[in-house]
């Protein structure tokens, strides 16, 4: 039995109420009260054999018959309504309309007749006069379901009236689906007392539903209502250690933090007691001390975030992420010595994971130690050569070398495995047009480079030098002044410099050159360019 099914009944009580009523008004004649009683009999027969049709779903026509039939018996708004339903299942939504309107015109008080109006409305796409006749209901003691409905409604065009409608809903019985509902609108209006309200509120029905309690966090973080998130997750420790609910609550509470720089730069105290929290109640949950370790390292408290780290992978859970990530952050952050600790501990246990020399490979290169990262970036590929970053990597440092074949060979390893690697075209192209050579064929990956990731000014540079070596300088001008305008570092001002003085704009040319210097001061090579034109 389906839900459009089961409404139908709701009409059998007002053919009855309606052939009844229709009784008063027949004088006491004998005969006549026998012609009405079996008039109603008949109708109330075909009645019921057009709604028993109509359960089954699949037999509209049928029961618009039976339907029709009692209509030569009695009109009553239940009767038509009735046919007006069934034309809509079977989707004649013209007919179910003429129907409709012929109900409500017998019956102005049927909120059924005009939610079944709305509904023909929806389905012609006329949401405007669907919620029209909905709003006719909220005068006639609506049902819950009518009310949640109107208020679905309202919900992608009108934020306000879809509140008071689902506030007027909870007040008739409290419902943790609308309380969230309603947060997502009062959000939408801004209105945080309101996220808030509606949110404690949904909490008071499920106080351990971890996706309440999560968001509620979310918001304490991003308004800084420290004391109130304290008292909140305290009630989330040490239940459920398995991540699926307390430590969920206390990794998105610490993400919220991570994510939010205002909170980071104006809070650090408040932020270190719910560190020092989290410490206490989930040191052996290696998420959550990555997770704190990491904002530590966002408040610049690097000694709370070693403890955090070494926490993180001394829980017996701990994956090689945990390594990894923690790496990532300490490079990330300027402490490439410290990362190669980890990658040290994390290769140690992990000795087929080809990501830790990878990641060695970086950190070498941060402390400038260029031979010792190629040697790793070479064990990396030898543990796994799909690695296109370590192929890239590796053609970079042959390149610096001036091993230009085999920094070519990385790099065609590298497009083998992807053709569209952004990075791969990008620094190929540049190599090549260093040199001079293959200048169609660096243009082609570099511009493929520039599609891939239009805002990118090191592309963007790339793609002019190509063109000035192409001798297209007036192409070259308009994408290096991308570049800058997204950019603007030394080697880009220096390269607008060269474009400009190729097109004659020697005054221009100096300026850009000029910048150059301001951003790198130790380029003798520029100034040594401006110095020719003095």
């Amino acid at each position: 039995m389906n839900r459009l099914a089961l409404r139908t009944f709701a009409y059998l009580p007002l053919l009855v109420l309606t052939l009844t009523v229709s009784m008063t008004h027949v004088a006491p004649c004998s005969g006549q009260q026998d012609d009405v009683a079996l008039r109603m009999r008949k109708a109330r027969e075909f009645f019921i054999n057009g709604t028993t049709l109509q359960i089954q779903g699949n037999r509209h026509a049928e029961a618009i018959l039976e339907f029709q039939q009692a209509l030569r018996y009695d009109s009553s708004s239940a009767t038509l309504a009735a046919i007006s339903r069934s034309y809509l299942e079977l989707r004649k939504l013209d007919m179910a309309s003429e129907y409709a309107e012929a109900a409500i015109e017998r019956d102005s008080l049927s909120r059924d007749t005009w939610e079944l109006i709305a509904e023909i409305e929806v389905l012609r796409g006329q949401y405007d006069a669907g919620i029209a006749a909905y709003e006719r209901i909220l005068n006639l003691n609506p049902s819950r379901r009518q009310l949640y409905t109107l208020g679905r409604l309202y919900e992608p065009r009108n934020a306000a009236k879809a509140i008071e409608v689902f506030e007027r809903l909870c007040a008739m019985e409290p419902d943790e689906t609308v309380f969230l509902r309603l947060a997502d609108l009062y959000e939408r209006r801004r209105d945080v007392k309101g996220v808030l309200r509606s949110l404690e509120r949904a909490r008071k029905l499920d106080p351990f539903d971890p996706q309440i309690a999560a968001r509620t966090c979310e918001i304490y973080v991003h308004e800084a209502m420290f004391p109130e998130l304290r008292v909140l997750l305290a009630s989330w420790r040490g239940r459920d250690l398995d991540l699926d609910r307390s430590a969920r609550v206390w990794g998105v509470t610490l993400s919220s933090i991570l994510e939010d720089s205002l909170v980071l730069g104006m809070y650090r105290e408040e932020i270190a007691m719910i560190l020092d929290d989290a410490k206490e109640s989930f040191s052996q949950v290696w998420p959550v001390m990555a997770l704190a370790g990491t904002v530590s390292m966002r408040i610049e408290d690097t000694t709370r975030a070693a403890s955090f780290f070494d926490l993180t992978i001394k829980s017996p859970e701990s994956q090689p992420e945990s390594y990894l990530e923690i790496s990532r952050i300490y490079l990330i952050n300027g402490y490439p010595t410290t990362a190669e600790r980890y990658l040290f501990l994390g290769r140690n246990r992990f000795s087929t994971d080809a990501r830790f020399p990878f990641l060695l490979g970086g950190a070498s290169i941060d402390m400038g130690k260029d031979d010792q990262a190629m040697g790793y970036y070479r064990e990396s590929l030898a543990m796994d050569p799909t690695i296109v970053d370590a192929w890239v990597q590796l053609g970079l440092l042959y390149d610096q070398k001036g091993l230009l074949d085999s920094s070519d060979e990385c790099y065609e390893r590298a497009l083998k495995i992807d053709a569209d690697h952004a990075l791969a075209n990008n620094n190929y192209g540049y190599s090549l047009a260093g040199r001079g050579v293959k200048l169609d064929k660096a243009r082609a990956m570099s511009w493929k480079a520039v599609q891939s990731e239009p805002t990118n000014a090191a592309y963007l540079d790339t793609y002019a030098w190509i063109l000035h070596k192409s001798g297209d300088d007036d192409r070259a001008r308009t994408f290096i002044e991308r570049a800058i305008s997204v950019g603007g570092n030394a080697t880009h001002y220096e390269h607008y410099g060269d474009i400009l003085e190729a097109l004659d704009d020697l005054s221009g040319a100096i300026r850009a050159w000029q910048n150059s210097l301001l951003r790198d001061p130790q380029r003798s090579s520029v100034q040594m360019k401006i110095d020719k034109y003095r």
